[in-house]
């Protein structure tokens, strides 16, 4: 009697264990796929320089390169140098000198397209020294903005 009770894997406990052990498996994929990201941010901006991060950034794209908005999720991270993008699954990366940088704007438009939503539009002075524009969605962008502003454009 008291060994059937002590025996975990009955059947009414083999669902719950299954359940338990698939979260922790998402729960460490998250883990490691965010310490892989911050690992690259730190690789490009210097360890020690990240100002501050984001996640689960919405990249469209820049406005000079042809073509409609693409969404392409990854990393963006800020630095006293400039503003760093990394795509997650793709090769895309990008960039922006702090000084190139003329001005971080809310907008719901990127490259004549409605974005359903407020996305960032970070304008800047591209190599060739012609006006672009790039267009995030970044989570708590007040705090991107204030950084962005306080860094380069105060």
């Amino acid at each position: 009697m008291i060994g059937e009770s002590m025996n975990i894997l009955n059947n009414g406990n083999i669902s719950t264990l299954l359940v338990g052990g698939l979260f922790m498996g998402v729960v460490l994929t998250i883990s490691f796929v965010r310490n892989l990201e911050a690992k690259r941010i730190r690789n490009r901006l210097g360890e020690g320089n990240v100002v501050l991060s984001a996640y689960n950034v919405h990249f469209y794209g820049v406005e000079s390169i042809p073509g409609i908005p693409f969404n392409n999720m990854g990393v963006l991270g800020l630095s006293g140098e400039g503003i760093y993008y990394k795509s997650r699954y793709t090769k895309r990366d990008l960039f922006i000198s702090g000084k190139q940088i003329t001005s971080i704007v809310p907008t719901d438009d990127f490259k004549g397209k409605n974005m359903y939503g407020n996305i960032v539009a970070i304008n800047f002075v591209n190599d060739n020294g012609e006006k672009d524009r790039v267009g995030l969605r970044i989570p708590y962008p007040e705090k991107w903005s204030k950084a962005i502003n306080g860094l380069f454009l105060s």
